[in-house]
This record gives C-alpha cells, structure tokens and sequence, in this order.
C-alpha cells in the first residue's frame, strides 16, 4: 500500500476520532476513544474508534470495551481503517465479532473535484441550525432512503448533535429542494483537518434524478471554497459511480465492527 494512503488513513482516523466525541460522553480505553450518546439508544450513534498507543493484547481490550458499552446499555461497534489496524481485525473474528460493513474508503482534494453536473431540477440550499421544520424534513426524507418508516420518530434521533454542529462549525449540509421540500442531500462532518462527506441520501419518491450528485457537488465546492483541505467518505454498496463521478479516489478499507 502507497505510504501517501496511509498517511491519508492516519489523518482520517484522528478526525472520526474527533467526530466520535462530538457531543457524546468520551472516555478512553486501552486502544480506544470511546463516544456514547446518552441521549439516545440508538445503536448507530455510540461506537469506538481505535487510537495510539495500541493495547498489547487486543483481546483484552475489546473484552474491556464490551463491558464498558453494556454498562451504557449499548451493544459495543468499532469504526476501524483496516490497512491501519490489522491486529484489531484478527483479534475481533477470532472472538466472534461481526463485520457489519466493509466498504472502500474515498479521499477528494480540491483541484481533483469534478465539473457541476447537470441542472436535476430542484434548488440547492444550505441546511442551517433554525430552520428547524427544513432540519426535519430532511432528516425524515434520509430516514425513508435508507428503509425506515413515514413518521418514525427515530429519523430525528441525530437532530440535536446536527444542530450542534452546524452551530459550532463542526458540521456542515445542504440538501436540494423540490416544489420547496428537501428532496436529497448530505453533511460534512469536520475534524482532523479533513471532512467526512456523510448521510447521503435520495427520497425514494425522487431517485434517478441527480439530485444526490447536485447536492454532494454544491456541498463540497462550498467547503472547499471556504479552506477544506480534503473530504472522504466510506462508499455504500452501489454508490461508487456517484463518488467516483465527484473525483474522489480510493486510499483503504473501513470496516465497523459489533461485539457478539
């Protein structure tokens, strides 16, 4: 593996380390920063992200982890670079943890970023802190593209710490608008001197239109035009085209664990 992707990979990890303490309770273990959100139960918004020094004994200290997250009433996930942390890895399926995801890992910089694509038909506007109905919304219409229900109110389980990091700079989104409804969008979540593009989304009722594309382009362009020095993501199965379309380039493999 080129030594640039890795140091690209060492640069990423300390910014989910930072996305992992935004607006959760941290703790460090052997190996790990640990963010649970005590205001939620949902599972996908507590989780461990590795940090140096790394523990001697792996085991040990994902059996540490564990007891630490069923203490919060959560079951233990690990967002780990996999070319970063292989002993993590061996360590993990040896103990009978699942891979939930695997997915190649994406970087942008600005000069490579793509020309706009085509008008889809619909507005692009930022997502800002007191437009709370446009906030709602958007969260609802995410919820139903990655297979929730109308109405859950689980969609608006991320609400809060989106506020709060679209008010303190740690977060910024957009989302494109039809007949004045958000129809699409994403989110940049900052943090060790690079931004994760994040939650990308289509309403089902408006898919196949470049909505999403528009969306992610004008969020992007925005924030490099403000100093992001570089954006990356974890690509979705069947999303490559979109991204790849973008300009963004492969550098590893992200890999989420959950305890047994």
């Amino acid at each position: 593996m080129a030594e640039r992707d890795l140091d690209a990979l060492v640069r990423l990890e300390q910014g989910m380390r930072e996305a992992a303490a935004r607006g959760r309770a941290v703790r460090t273990l052997p190996g790990f920063l640990v963010g649970i959100d005590e205001a939620s139960t949902n599972p996908f918004l507590s989780l461990a992200v590795p940090e140096d020094p790394e523990p001697d004994d792996w085991a040990a200290a994902l059996e540490a982890l564990t007891a630490h997250f069923a203490a919060a009433g959560r079951r233990a996930r690990i967002e780990v670079f996999g070319e970063l942390r292989p002993g993590l890895l061996d360590a993990a399926d040896a103990m009978g943890w699942t891979r939930a995801m695997t997915a190649p890992v994406l970087v942008l910089e600005p000069a490579a970023l793509a020309a706009p694509p085509p008008a889809s038909g619909g507005a692009y506007r930022r997502l800002e802190p007191a437009d709370a109905a446009r906030l709602e919304a958007a969260l609802h219409g995410q919820h139903l593209a990655y297979g929730g229900t109308p109405d859950d109110p689980a969609a608006l389980d991320w609400l809060p710490s989106l506020r709060a990091g679209l008010r303190d700079g740690g977060v910024r989104a957009g989302a494109v608008d039809v007949a004045g409804a958000p129809v699409a969008g994403a989110v940049l979540q900052y943090g060790g001197g690079a931004a994760e593009l994040a939650g990308v989304w289509t309403h089902p009722d408006h898919r196949r239109r470049g909505h999403a594309r528009v969306a992610c382009h004008a969020l992007l362009a925005e924030a490099f035009d403000a100093g992001m020095p570089m954006a990356w993501l974890s690509a979705a199965e069947g999303a490559l085209r979109l991204y790849e379309g973008l300009g963004f380039v492969r550098v590893g493999t992200q890999v989420n664990l959950e305890a047994p």
